[in-house]
C-alpha cells in the first residue's frame, strides 16, 4: 500500500477527510503552497527509555521534531534532516522498525508573522536511530523526557503500538 492510500484511509471519517482528499489530489501534496494544508515529516527518537522531544516555540508543546518535506526529498529523509536541524542529532532510520509508525492529521493555527493561515499538517512518523551529537542548527528548545512524562497522546499512542 503506498502512503497515499495509508493517508486516505487514516483520514476516512474524520472532521479532516474532506480536505485530506483535496491535499492527496493536489499538485504539490507535500508543498506550503498547497493552502488546505500539506504532508509533513517528523522523527520519533527513543534512548535508554526516553524520547527526544523539542519545545515547540508557537504552539508551547513538547513535541517530536519534524518539519516540512522539500523539493526532491523523501519523508524519512526530512525526519533525519528535522531532527539534525531542531537538536544537533544526527540520527538514521531505525534498523530495527524501518516502517512508517504513525500518520497524525491535525490543524495548524494561523501564524500571522509567516502569513500563514490555519491549514492541516499530515504529519508522517519515522523510528530514528542516534548516531552522534552536534551542534543544533536551530535555536529551539529540547530535553530527552522519559517515556512515562511524556505527554503528547499521540507519541503515546505509538509507544503503545511499539510495546
Amino acid at each position: 500500500m503506498n502512503i497515499f492510500s495509508e493517508i486516505a484511509i487514516r483520514a476516512r471519517n474524520t472532521i479532516y477527510e474532506d480536505q485530506c482528499n483535496i491535499i492527496l489530489s493536489s499538485s504539490s501534496p507535500f508543498s506550503r503552497v498547497t493552502t488546505q494544508g500539506h504532508i509533513t515529516a517528523s522523527g520519533l527518537v527513543i534512548k535508554d527509555d526516553k524520547a527526544l522531544l523539542i519545545f515547540h516555540p508557537y504552539i508551547k508543546r513538547w513535541f517530536q521534531p519534524g518539519g516540512h518535506i522539500d523539493e526532491g526529498e523523501s519523508p524519512v529523509e526530512t525526519a533525519i534532516r528535522e531532527v539534525y536541524e531542531e537538536t544537533g542529532y544526527v540520527c538514521e532510520i531505525d534498523p530495527d522498525n524501518q516502517e512508517l509508525l504513525d500518520i497524525d492529521i491535525h490543524e495548524i493555527p494561523a501564524n500571522p508573522k509567516k502569513g500563514e493561515p490555519a491549514h492541516l499538517h499530515i504529519d508522517l512518523l519515522y523510528g530514528l536511530k542516534v548516531l552522534r551529537q552536534e551542534q543544533s542548527m536551530e535555536d529551539i528548545e529540547c530535553r530527552w523526557l522519559t517515556l512515562t512524562d511524556i505527554e503528547s497522546a499521540r507519541i503515546q499512542r505509538v509507544l503503545a503500538k511499539l510495546s
